[in-house]
């Protein structure tokens, strides 16, 4: 099993990312319904709900609605199986929202449990910020975000639209926080239509929505009141209303369907994949605008990406005392370079290392050997990671990248797509300043990688879920390679 993970891992993280929008984030903002009726006139009380993968029922979602005071509170709860890699791992997350009577956002917290992995996820609005604390790791993190405007969590859009009218034709735009990603994104919904639907032997009239965030789309029916009857997501889940011991029964038999044959990029096959120094290829399928499919070894034209494994790297001695990559060496929320078991491990791990090619080289090859290689869901934290010592390949980058701040080497996370086996895979690596950017590829303990890594984004989460608008829609025609 060892071997194949090795030989077929790709960025497992960026796909449940995206379930998590679609399941979290974006599409359970149901504000239900029992027996009382706000003045805004949304239900209050809760609802259960089935999670279906292809017909096979995997997990439940829970929602409440209380009103306390001038405030709402939304409460909402998850669980879902998840098969990858064949490996099945329960997914679960909780959060509480508090907002206004017209559903903005005054302060919420957030846990998401998976396997060995918790993240916990405070915030509060204070005036014109938010403030966010992250709890990963033993550790807690506070950063203050700017706000242009009053923002929304997703639990709140869907009683805010209906507070705004469901009128067919309507679209509105939400300014949408997503703890995922700690970053504020424009979410839609789009009334689509007035339908008639049978629920159970009975018809109900409803109205059909259309949701999208950061390229995810999902479909819902809802009543009047706000009340979810049915939600779909392209990547073949769907949420059933269902009482609480119906939403409570899972299906025995687990996932129907691995997640990772849902993201595959078929191919033309390429032989001997972690040996190619070039490689040509034709993308479509998909929006590239905004992508960085240039520099750093990736020259893009008329449609056509070319990729050369790093063959020139120059070398310095470190700390890198130059002031043109000082973004690239400092600590964020995930990636905590300052902290003393991170600055501690990366000091053993290159000794008296000063040559910037030798330094990075040995981190490569640490955190290749240190990690234990299998898919986790989580929101991947350096400190976490070091300490666990489990992953794919976006704990495997996220570590590498602490480390190497730490040691004075600027490092960027860079995520796209990688051959392996029979397609292109979804996947994360880092990127090391040596007289040019450099992908190396401490999952694969590759220095420097291969060309078979296309770029398209690098940067933090925020940056890295942009190439969440490429699942299912990217295709990649191979055109030379050697």
């Amino acid at each position: 099993m060892a071997k194949v993970i090795k030989t077929v891992i790709l960025l497992f993280w960026f796909v449940m990312l995206g379930l998590l929008i679609e399941r979290t984030y974006l599409r359970p903002a149901s504000v239900v319904a029992l027996d009382i009726v706000t003045e805004e006139g949304i239900k209050a009380g809760d609802e259960w709900f089935g999670i279906y993968q292809k017909g096979r029922k995997i997990g439940y979602a829970h929602t409440q609605t209380r009103v306390e005071g001038d405030t709402y509170h939304v409460f909402e709860e998850s669980t879902m199986d998840v098969l990858a890699l064949e490996r099945v791992q329960r997914v679960s997350t909780v959060i509480n929202a508090y907002t206004t009577r017209t559903f903005m956002l005054k302060y919420f917290d957030f846990t998401l449990r998976s396997g060995v992995t918790t993240m916990d996820i405070k915030g509060a609005v204070v005036g014109t910020q938010l403030v966010v604390d992250i709890i990963t790791g033993g550790e807690t993190r506070k950063e203050r975000f700017p706000l242009k405007e009053p923002i929304y969590l997703t639990p709140n859009i869907r009683p805010a639209v209906v507070r705004l009218g469901l009128e067919p034709g309507k679209r509105y735009r939400f300014p949408l926080f997503n703890p995922a990603t700690m970053s504020t994104e424009d979410a839609f919904v789009t009334v689509e239509a007035k339908e008639t639907i049978k629920v159970g032997d009975a018809e109900q009239t409803v109205y059909k929505l259309k949701e999208s965030f950061q390229g995810m789309e999902a479909t819902s029916w809802i009543t009047h009141e706000g009340e979810t009857i049915k939600e779909e997501s392209p990547l073949g889940y769907s949420l059933l209303k269902e009482t609480r011991t119906e939403a409570l029964k899972l299906d025995k038999r687990g996932p129907a369907v691995d997640i990772i044959a849902l993201v595959k990029i078929p191919s033309s096959p390429i032989i001997n994949p972690n040996r190619v120094k070039l490689l040509k290829a034709r993308l479509s399928g998909a929006t590239l605008d905004g992508f960085e499919l240039a520099g750093g070894g990736q020259t893009w034209k008329d449609g056509v990406i070319e990729v050369r494994s790093a063959t020139t790297i120059t070398s310095y001695s470190v700390p890198y005392a130059g002031k043109d990559h000082l973004p690239d060496l400092q600590a964020t929320l995930l990636v905590q370079s300052d902290d003393r078991n991170i600055r501690e491990q990366a000091s053993d791990i290159i000794g008296k290392e000063k040559d910037s090619l030798e330094a990075a080289r040995k981190l490569n090859t640490w955190v290749y050997e240190a990690i234990n290689k299998q898919p986790v869901v989580s929101i991947p934290s350096a400190v976490e990671v070091l300490k666990q010592k489990v992953g794919d390949c976006n704990e495997h980058t996220t570590l590498y990248t602490a480390l190497a701040r730490a040691a004075g080497i600027p490092t960027r996370m860079a995520a796209g797509i990688v051959y392996m086996k029979n397609g292109f895979y979804y996947h994360a690596w880092p990127e090391v300043w040596l007289g040019e950017w450099t992908a190396i590829d401490p999952t694969f303990d590759q220095f420097p990688a291969d060309a078979t890594h296309i770029r398209f984004v690098t940067g933090d989460l925020a940056k890295q879920a942009e190439i969440l608008r490429l699942v299912g829609k990217l295709k990649v025609d191979v055109v030379e390679y050697k």
